[in-house]
């Protein structure tokens, strides 16, 4: 899971020479990168794959995707799937907090270059909203609206969708198979063949900005780094799913 390809703040911007590094020992590992809709086509025993392949994913539909990202997987004939809030096409990304430094969104015209070259561009909503956070009717039309609208930008099929936030739970997962073959999360996790294919988890490349321990991990080796940092995603999310504890009245006598 990337988000921008850039020099920035933490954690959605990885710079584009880590970037490259990273693409360069999938590679000497013998790897390859390949879209959603190719790996779900292999789950589906639809399209048969070599061994070795990984799914690159990138949130938002940042412009430095274009700029900096996109060469580096074409000259290596790899593929990946853009996740873009297709209200937000050409755009920035204003659902950040204040002070952060905005980041440009591509626009219709690039998003549908880019789609002609074999890019796969997945539904990430329509306005970046936390899907749980809206009523039912609000968030169906967030997942059913944002496949329309890339349809007409790409000129091709959307079959994939990625929560804002990662965020979704059984009946917003339900509404989201009515519209697409597929959707990822953010649980930090490798995708074994048992996944559930509409909560697919994904594995955050801000951690593996050491190359050392970026090779470590392609080679398969048992990675305690990779395995403390599972440990507290899921800690981190326990805590903030709790609800705030409620006042109790007092028991004092006026």
């Amino acid at each position: 899971m990337y988000h921008s390809i850039s020099l920035g703040e933490a954690p959605i911007c990885i710079s584009p020479r880590i970037f490259c590094n990273q693409m360069a020992i999938l590679a000497d590992y013998g790897r390859y990168a390949i879209s959603l809709r190719e790996y779900i086509a292999w789950l589906r025993g639809e399209q048969h794959l070599r061994d070795g392949f990984v799914v690159l994913t990138f949130d938002d539909g940042y412009e430095d995707f274009a700029v900096e990202a996109y060469d580096e997987l074409a000259a290596r004939s790899w593929k990946c799937t853009v996740f873009v809030p297709a209200g937000k096409i050409g755009s920035v990304n204003d659902w950040e907090r204040s002070g952060r430094r905005r980041l440009q969104l591509m626009n219709a015209r690039t998003i549908a270059r880019l789609a002609r070259a074999g890019v796969e561009f997945g539904a990430h909503g329509m306005t970046h909203r936390d899907l749980t956070a809206l009523p039912a009717a609000a968030a169906r039309d967030e997942i059913a609206r944002a496949r329309k609208v890339l349809e007409g930008t790409t000129g091709g099929s959307v079959t994939s969708f990625a929560p804002p936030y990662g965020r979704s739970d059984r009946h917003l997962r339900r509404e989201i198979s009515n519209y697409y073959l597929c959707s990822v999360g953010t649980r930090l996790a490798r995708a074994g063949p048992n996944a559930d294919i509409f909560d697919l988890p994904r594995i955050e490349m801000w951690y593996f900005r050491d190359p050392t321990r970026w090779r470590h991990f392609v080679e398969g080796g048992a990675c305690l780094y990779f395995a403390m940092h599972q440990v507290l995603r899921r800690t981190r999310k326990l805590l903030l799913s709790r609800p705030a504890p409620s006042k109790q009245p007092s028991r004092e006598k006026p």
